[in-house]
């Protein structure tokens, strides 16, 4: 999917904050402590935000509700709710398709899939006349 000029500014700025990467972070780990939330059954792997914020120090409910707020409307975290509880986990559909325009908009997709030589770069013109 092409992304909007809008949607790739969302979403950089909301990767420039190193506490939102931090978030990303241990959503990545997934759920792999005891947490003070119960398991998700539909979602195993997903982290609680209580857990969240206890991994994070003891950060505030409001600062981190903020952040969690900024990753969603990127498209970067997936959210789910359980009763009380709300389980976050990455949005990989989001990531993979911020990764793959940047790739493109700068001509890096030939480098990345290796099509123009070894090592995915394009010979050299002085390789090539052979000096």
């Amino acid at each position: 999917m092409i992304l909007s000029m809008d949607d790739l500014v969302t979403i950089a700025a909301a990767l420039g904050d190193p506490l939102r990467l931090k978030v990303l972070d241990l959503l990545a780990a997934g759920r792999c402590r005891p947490c003070c939330s119960p398991e998700h059954p539909d979602a195993p792997v997903w982290v609680c935000a209580c857990d969240l914020a206890a991994e994070l120090g003891g950060l505030g409910h409001s600062k981190l509700a903020y952040h969690l707020a900024q990753l969603r409307a990127a498209g970067l975290v997936r959210e789910q709710r359980r009763g009380k509880w709300v389980y976050y986990a990455i949005n990989q559909e989001t990531l993979a398709s911020f990764t793959r325009n940047l790739l493109l908009r700068w001509g890096l997709e030939a480098e990345v899939s290796g099509c123009c030589g070894p090592g995915g770069t394009a010979p050299r013109p002085e390789a090539a006349a052979g000096t």
